[in-house]
């Protein structure tokens, strides 16, 4: 009779937990959905790849249940959360990449010359919890092409997606890589999205990739994307491109929900992870001063599928580089976060000392109008107009199109202090800050603000007048006692005016011979 009694009680305890189970899963009749990302810092076993991945697969298996059992659809794992970033040489990249099978592929009961314990683990994970999975992982594949020797290998930065079954269901190879010597570039971009069985279409980039169009805007613009997964180990710098101040803004701006999972590394600048909702401006982050591991999950709005059908309108630019390269880039820490900064010597400014009822600063037929109204200023910190409209370089690597109005501070006089992360008790009333940018396709316009701890201010209106040729930019602050400002205003990317190095070089040999020129005329 007892053991008749147990049974009935294990039976409606199982179907207790399948009900449960079936009811966490979003539909595809439902509004909304649940997303897990992870501010993740590896752990990293000293001249032991093998131990280090191993350990940190298994912390990733306990996230995967730990989402799961919050009732997340997905979970995101950031960029080299598995390897970590401290790569050995390419010679060496076997011990640490995998072969990753094409989609409809099941690691966790399929097997594959090449493939790694890593997907297995993961995909058996994934099927266990029910859940989609999002990871970051150095990909091994041979060569077939003729640029490379036969039986060699080509290791790319790549993000594997499985669904609720453990089936591999989608791959991307990273774009625009970012100091990895390891990696190779895809020979033709990849543009990669993924359905799910909750009715959302999600596309996928890897963190650099986020200040290019290729492939992040072809996946919005052309796509018509509205939920995007993001894996990064991000280098914060100030004042316009920290972590999530530039999460958020690119949210912002395409108006779609962003899954940002980052690397926690602070003491190298590593931290910022968050669920964005678009041009809504509920966003759940987290950045942290000290190594942490977090899981954060929100409920997320599904976005109708909307195509921004705008007109590619090629025009012709003067180039103006700036060159971060001319002085040594200083960094700071900020509590134990290490920062870069961003050379502002090559921008137009001018100190903020008082109100400024109407302001027009130009750089570069790039114009910015400026009102400020001051109701206390700090004397210790100093506050800049900026207005810049040029090239700037990235690590001399890529050389991007950028367009910025803004406020930024700075610790003292000089151009060398801005980008600086004070405390200031200068107090604004208001910020009104517009300009013209380009209109076309061939442009990101992102809200760009930051305070002391370095996170954006969230607060503020923002407007588009889109006319023939441009658009009419409004950024205004809406909280009246705004203190501890780094940066207000509004932050271009013009993607016509990128570079490849042969360009510099081509313009930097043009430079030369104009300025022997101009030498041998002066002493024959």
């Amino acid at each position: 009779m007892s053991n008749n009694l147990n049974w009935r009680w294990i039976l409606f305890y199982l179907l207790v937990a399948y009900v449960r189970s079936s009811s966490q899963v979003s539909t595809p009749a439902s509004k909304e959905y649940i997303a897990a990302v992870v501010e993740f810092a590896p752990n990293s076993i000293a001249n032991n790849s093998k131990e280090t991945i191993q350990s940190n697969v298994a912390r990733y298996e306990d996230l995967i249940c730990d989402a799961s059992a919050q009732n997340a659809d997905i979970i995101v794992f950031p960029e080299d959360g598995i390897t970590t970033y401290h790569l050995p040489k390419k010679s060496e990249m076997d011990l640490v990449s995998t072969v990753i099978p094409s989609a409809r592929f099941t690691p966790c009961t399929q097997n594959m010359d090449g493939m790694t314990e890593v997907l297995k683990k993961i995909s058996c994970a994934a099927m266990k919890n029910k859940i989609y999975v999002v990871i970051n992982i150095a990909e091994r594949a041979p060569c077939f092409d003729n640029e490379c020797p036969k039986g060699e290998s080509l290791y790319y930065n790549s993000n594997v997606v499985f669904d609720r079954n453990g089936t591999v269901i989608a791959k991307y190879r990273k774009q625009n890589l970012y100091l990895e010597p390891q990696f190779n570039t895809p020979k033709h971009p990849e543009i990669v999205t993924f359905e799910t069985d909750f009715n959302v279409t999600f596309g996928t980039f890897i963190c650099f990739d986020i200040l290019f169009a290729v492939p992040a805007l072809n996946l919005t613009r052309d796509l018509g994307v509205t939920d995007i997964v993001y894996t990064t180990a991000w280098f914060s710098e100030t004042p316009f491109l920290t972590a999530i101040q530039t999460q958020f803004g690119w949210a912002f701006a395409e108006n779609v929900n962003l899954l940002a999972a980052g690397y926690n590394d602070p003491s190298a600048g590593n931290s910022g992870s968050g669920i964005y909702h678009g041009s809504n401006h509920t966003n759940k982050v987290k950045l942290s001063y000290k190594p942490t591991t977090e899981l954060i999950i929100d409920i997320v709005p599904k976005k109708i599928h909307t195509l921004k059908n705008q007109e590619n309108k090629s025009t012709k630019q003067h180039v103006h580089v700036h060159d971060e390269l001319r002085r040594k880039r200083e960094t700071t820490n900020v509590n134990n976060l290490k920062l870069l900064r961003d050379n502002i010597t090559l921008f137009k400014t001018e100190v903020l000392n008082s109100n400024i009822s109407s302001k027009t600063l130009c750089h570069h037929d790039h114009c910015c109008n400026f009102t400020v109204k001051v109701n206390k200023i700090d004397t210790k910190v100093k506050y800049r107009l900026v207005v810049y409209n040029g090239t700037r370089n990235y690590a001399n690597i890529r050389y991007a199109g950028t367009r910025v109005c803004s406020i930024i501070q700075c610790s003292d006089d000089t151009l060398e202090s801005c980008g600086s992360t004070l405390d200031s008790q200068t107090t604004f009333q208001e910020i009104s800050i517009s300009g013209r940018f380009d209109g076309s396709k061939n442009s990101l316009i992102m809200p760009n603000t930051l305070k002391t701890d370095m996170l954006p201010i969230m607060e503020f209106s923002y407007e588009e007048h889109l006319h023939d040729d441009h658009k009419h930019i409004s950024i205004i602050s809406s909280n009246k006692m705004l203190t501890n400002l780094v940066t207000f205003g509004v932050y271009c990317r013009d993607y016509d005016k990128d570079l490849s190095n042969a360009a510099i070089s081509n313009n930097i040999a043009y430079s030369f011979s104009i300025l022997m020129a101009f030498l041998l005329s002066r002493f024959w």
